[in-house]
């Protein structure tokens, strides 16, 4: 079985920008050397950094090859000879470089959610505007964002409750997004501040339709809208005539991907970190995502370093449990 892999750079040096390969019977390596199967130019890549793997059952996993800067999948380093599964839109560092994964042939099943009442807002969503397929069963992907729910609610408390919950969840990926769209600090803050109100007017009008399109591309179509918004409201300052339609920066994709798998990160490292042990965590935080050697790791924390290495293991097979639970979710 193949699996087609590219890995866009949403952030480093700019001499790399996106790479395609396949992965099938043999490892595809990634690396500085020629013979990769993708080359990232940089003294802290090494010749040959980590490969992609396919297992038996078609899943795609990503394993450093004994590099001197190590990898990391959404955050987590990458241990030596350990392999790793990665998803659509998982996030890899590698060098100085974050790199968001688009696989094909092994991406997640996302969930459809939540589309409003159409003549509220400017974006509304069909079957095909949709970001992605439909639930192959609303049984088995039954939503869990009880935060619409609240929304919905014809309390006040209630109402508030959700409200504040649902800006607290996105206004980092929206504000982000509109300053990766070329928007000063200002106006991104203005974007945020539409969308977010917009949202909050049409809130009663929310309901579940499994048929219509993800949150998360729904949630990009109403940002994309206040950011065009903002420019046409600017047309008759500056001299642009109306049938002009704003610049809007490459790569804008996978900068909201980026936001909105960054923001799923923190939101699982939070659930996460509340069922863990303070000594685990710190263990963690130094040998998991710090990268600390495990010695001394142990030496700071009391543990053994096997407790050290199986604890890291647990949180980060815990992690990916709640990131994909949200992304099935929220898309």
């Amino acid at each position: 079985m193949s699996v087609e892999v590219e890995l866009v750079a949403v952030s480093g040096p700019k001499e790399f920008k996106r790479g395609t390969f396949g992965v099938g019977e043999l490892a595809a390596e990634i690396g500085r050397s020629s013979e990769c199967a993708l080359v990232l130019t940089d003294p802290s890549v090494s010749r040959k950094h980590a490969a992609m793997i396919v297992d038996e059952h078609g899943a795609l996993h990503i394993q450093d090859l004994g590099s001197s800067g190590g990898t990391t999948v959404n955050l987590v380093r990458v241990s030596e000879g350990e392999q790793v599964r990665l998803t659509d839109r998982d996030l890899v560092g590698i060098g100085p470089w974050k790199l968001l994964a688009r696989v094909t042939g092994d991406a997640p099943v996302e969930v459809a959610l939540i589309t409003p009442q159409p003549g509220d807002m400017e974006a509304t969503i069909s079957p095909a505007q949709s970001d992605g397929p439909k639930s192959r069963s609303d049984s088995l992907y039954a939503t869990r964002a009880s935060i619409f729910i609240r929304l919905k609610a014809d309390g006040s408390v209630e109402r508030e409750l959700g409200w504040q919950e649902f800006a607290q969840k996105y206004s980092r990926v929206i504000a982000g997004f509109a300053r990766n769209a070329g928007l000063p600090a200002q106006e991104a803050d203005d974007v945020l501040q539409d969308v977010l109100l917009g949202f909050f007017r049409v809130s009663d009008a929310f309901e579940y339709d499994p048929e219509k399109g993800r949150f998360r591309g729904y949630l990009k179509r109403v940002t994309l809208n206040a950011i065009r918004g903002r420019h046409r409201r600017k047309r008759p300052a500056v001299g642009i005539e109306d049938h002009c339609e704003p610049f809007m920066p490459d790569g804008l994709d996978e900068q909201w991907d980026r936001q909105w798998t960054e923001q799923l990160l923190t939101r699982a490292m939070i659930e996460v970190r509340e069922e863990v042990e303070d000594k685990t965590w710190r263990a963690f935080e130094l040998y998991g995502l710090r990268g600390t050697q495990a010695a001394a790791v142990a030496e700071e924390t009391g543990m053994s370093e096997a407790a050290i290495r199986h604890a890291k293991m647990r949180i980060t097979k815990r992690l990916r449990a709640v990131v994909d639970r949200l992304r099935a979710e929220e898309g």
